[in-house]
């Protein structure tokens, strides 16, 4: 695997890999909205330099999530946090299923 490969990295690694992807995002957002800013203007050109920056934009902010989520996976496996945040809906679900029960078989019909 490449050394940038996050699952390689530690915690700053990452951290700095999140950074940079977040760096790209933005020169690349600077980027397309003076090339809209062109096209508004008239400049056909501009238009065709527009698509191509989208892409890179795109590209650039699926590397953001991507750098994010797994400074987020590291940062909770070396804290022993992973999971400990995640909501169990289905056990929420019985329990309110079991207390709507108990409050039938209280106070059932007179």
């Amino acid at each position: 695997m490449e050394p940038s490969d996050p699952v390689q990295l530690d915690a700053e690694g990452l951290r700095l890999l999140r950074d940079d992807a977040a760096r790209l995002l933005t020169a690349v957002r600077r980027t397309l909205a003076d090339l809209l800013e062109r096209v508004v203007e008239g400049d056909g050109g501009a238009l065709k330099e527009a698509a191509v920056k989208q892409a890179e934009l795109e590209n650039a902010l699926k590397r953001v999530f991507e750098a994010e989520q797994k400074y987020h996976e590291r940062i909770e496996r070396e804290r022993g946090t992973t999971g400990a945040d995640v909501i169990d809906f289905d056990a929420i679900r019985d329990q309110i299923g079991c207390r709507l029960h108990r409050l039938r078989t209280c106070c059932g019909p007179e």
